[in-house]
């Protein structure tokens, strides 16, 4: 089980709609992998989990997840799941 908790359990609210939440950024000096860092956004529709690249700030969307708890808390271990893969496009 994922020690990740989705916004209603740590602040009694739901996550906001355009709300970001970051689950790492790459590591410096790093040859292999671009610079950026992996982000959940809650837009109208889904959850969406991003690489944003620091260099031009190009967004490459790896997965969509529905706009429920559940869906927070599922896109928050993707995210972190490809921080720690190194997981960019």
């Amino acid at each position: 089980m994922s020690g990740v908790k989705s916004n209603r359990q740590i602040w009694g609210k739901d996550f906001p709609i355009g709300g970001e939440w970051d689950a790492g950024a790459t590591p410096p000096l790093l040859p292999t992998c671009p610079s950026g860092r992996w982000t959940v956004r809650l837009g109208t529709e889904n959850f969406i989990v991003i690489f944003h690249r620091f260099e031009d700030g190009q967004e490459t969307l790896l997965e969509t997840f529905p706009p429920t708890e559940q869906g927070e808390i599922d896109a928050k271990n993707c995210a972190l799941d490809a921080h720690n893969t190194l997981r960019f496009s």
